[in-house]
């Protein structure tokens, strides 16, 4: 033994002294695989005894009754050099996330046996180096994503004997290093194959007893297995699934004994086609693994390319895999094909049959191409536009009746106003004249509160004046004088040749604009009809033979007796006169018919006097 030698075994006697000093008569303080260790267990302690040594490594704390683990509470008691530490059975429900603060060095964590309901993700935070973790025997039901992203060094896991229902596709995300993953003893069904993308070093794998169904959700999981030819160190069973697979072992089966029974995605079972034409019926199946498909009419299966009839023939087309189609063509079809077809779909998990009803006709009917959600989308859409419709309707009927009517001004002064190009022509004459005049224009005006269109540009015709006749106007009235000049005379186009028929109220043949000229007073001749002074020349004829024009006449007033009250307002011609036309608050209208016998039944002087008037010309 040489001298180094000797001074190890002094040293660990020293140790071993100074350990025994300090440790409890509850725990046991001793070197043991190289390793500072404390035992205290089972010794109903409720807290971490605060005279553990700080160099202590290896912390057995196993079997008391410590329910808390508090924040800092190894970091405060100064064992900041643990390597392991035990805490099995020691009725543990919370851990603070800060309650493993400055645990650095710690690689082994053993809190099975106690009652956590989840895994204590943030309290890891800052024991990045842990290798091994168990948690198994605790209450906790679902393993959520990244739940142990802070143990990116972990090697060993054990959350066996459980009561874990879920695991999420992400949960054992960054944990590239996992060698050994024990998930037995829980309450698995199924599991996500994408869960185990990320364990690139899994070498075991405890599966069993968990209630496994074996069915298509598990598949991958068996593919996997077989891929990754990862041993389990008791095979899984099946707990549930297809009947034949129940208690069967994982190692028994084949891949494609992990099936799901097929379904029927039926869309419609109703067929129809026309006489002389191909009949199709459509099967679709939904299975894993992909189901064979079969047809059957009266109980005889119908094979791809077989003979139906002599004349008709079987055809049989598929797509798809696990969602497959598979379409039946019946050639020329007749009314006696109408009938029932099955369509069977089987695979390893069971089968499945849909009826299909075929009927063959001279025509298909329309509607019966469309479905039920269709026929119900159109009717809706008809129904919404009618009552769209009426609701229109009845808006403009309300917004008609609402519109209120003007009343029809009577005029009750002296002068009578007629609409012209721009203003208004006053005239003198009697009341009587004035409210028959008003009367008669009333009866003309269907739509009193109707405005004139700015399209039609229209200008209207001055009326000829009419005077009462009595003793003090024909007293004054001399030969030499005539009574009034006429007002402007429009005519129905912007220049008109000379008027040679009287009895037309328009003439539409055209002569020059430029020639024409105003009015002279002379020549005019004056008519006495029921008591009203008539001046129709100035409207039908000119002496001169100049075209009618709409200029103003010059002032006649030295001419006309004082009693005589008239007035005439100079207009001049209204730029595309077109219509003879009275304006009353409303759409244009004709001149009242009364007015206009008086003036065409007066006597004219005129080659034409004494032609017999017959149905006038509309206006």
């Amino acid at each position: 033994m040489n001298f180094l030698q000797i001074i190890y075994y002094a040293t660990a006697m020293f140790v071993v002294g100074s350990l025994g000093e300090k440790c409890s008569d509850d725990c046991s303080c001793k070197w043991k695989n190289g390793k500072q260790t404390v035992e205290c267990t089972d010794r109903s302690l409720t807290t971490i005894p605060g005279w553990i040594d700080s160099e202590t490594q290896v912390l057995d704390m196993s079997g008391n009754k410590i329910k808390v683990l508090p924040k800092y509470i190894f970091k405060r008691l100064g064992l900041t050099n643990l390597q392991r530490l035990y805490l099995r059975g020691c009725h543990i429900d919370r851990i603070d996330s800060e309650a493993l603060a400055g645990l650095t060095n710690l690689v082994e964590l053993d809190l099975s046996n106690n009652l956590l309901t989840s895994i204590p993700n943030t309290s890891f935070a800052d024991t990045q180096f842990l290798r091994d973790l168990i948690l198994s025997h605790n209450p906790i039901q679902k393993v959520p994503a990244n739940a142990l992203k802070y143990t990116p060094n972990l090697v060993k896991l054990d959350i066996s004997n459980c009561k874990i229902n879920e695991v999420d596709s992400k949960a054992f995300e960054g944990l590239g290093l996992l060698e050994s993953l024990k998930l037995n003893n829980n309450k698995l069904v199924n599991l996500h194959p994408s869960m185990f993308e990320s364990l690139e070093k899994l070498t075991s794998i405890a599966l069993h007893e968990n209630p496994w169904k074996c069915d298509c959700h598990l598949r991958d999981i068996k593919i996997w297995l077989l891929k990754r030819n990862i041993p389990t160190l008791v095979a899984p069973a099946c707990r549930g699934g297809p009947d034949q697979l129940l208690d069967k072992m994982f190692s028994e089966l084949s891949v494609d004994d992990f099936a799901c029974r097929p379904v029927l995605l039926v869309v419609t079972r109703y067929a129809e086609a026309t006489i002389g034409e191909n009949a199709s019926i459509v099967c679709r199946v939904s299975a894993v693994p992909p189901a064979q498909i079969k047809w059957y009419w009266n109980g005889r299966m119908l094979a791809n390319h077989s003979a139906f009839s002599s004349f008709q023939k079987i055809l049989i087309f598929e797509e798809g895999q696990s969602r497959k189609k598979s379409t039946l063509v019946l050639t020329n079809a007749q009314e006696s094909d109408s009938s029932e077809f099955y369509c069977v779909a089987e695979n390893r998990a069971g089968s499945v049959e849909a009826n299909f009803t075929l009927h063959v006709s001279l025509r298909t009917a329309g509607m019966s191409t469309l479905g039920s959600g269709q026929i119900a989308g159109i009717s809706a859409a008809l129904v919404v536009l009618i009552l769209f419709i009426l609701l229109i309707i009845l808006v403009l009927f309300i917004r008609l009746r609402r519109m209120p009517l003007k009343e029809i001004k009577s005029s009750g002064g002296a002068q009578d106003g007629v609409a012209a190009g721009n203003g208004v022509v006053e005239g003198g004459g009697s009341s009587s004249r004035r409210k028959t005049d008003n009367d008669e224009a009333t009866s003309f005006a269907t739509f009193a509160e109707a405005k004139p269109p700015a399209s039609l540009n229209l200008n209207y015709v001055q009326k000829p004046y009419a005077f009462s006749e009595d003793d003090y106007t024909f007293a004054r009235y001399t030969e030499s004088h005539a009574a009034s000049g006429p007002g402007p005379c429009y005519s129905s186009t912007t220049s008109l040749m000379l008027v040679e028929n009287p009895d037309l109220i328009r003439d539409t043949r055209r002569g020059s604009a430029d020639e024409t000229k105003p009015f002279t007073p002379g020549g005019y001749s004056i008519e006495v009809k029921n008591n009203k002074l008539l001046y129709s020349n100035c409207i039908w004829e000119s002496k001169e033979e100049i075209p009618v024009g709409g200029y103003v006449v010059k002032d006649m007033q030295s001419a006309m007796t004082a009693s005589v009250d008239a007035a005439q307002v100079a207009s001049s011609v209204p730029p595309g006169a077109k219509q003879i036309r009275v304006w009353q608050k409303g759409v244009p209208v004709l001149p009242p018919v009364s007015a206009l016998k008086r003036v065409l039944g007066s006597t004219r002087s005129s080659p034409d006097e004494g032609y017999q008037e017959g149905t006038g010309t509309d206006v």
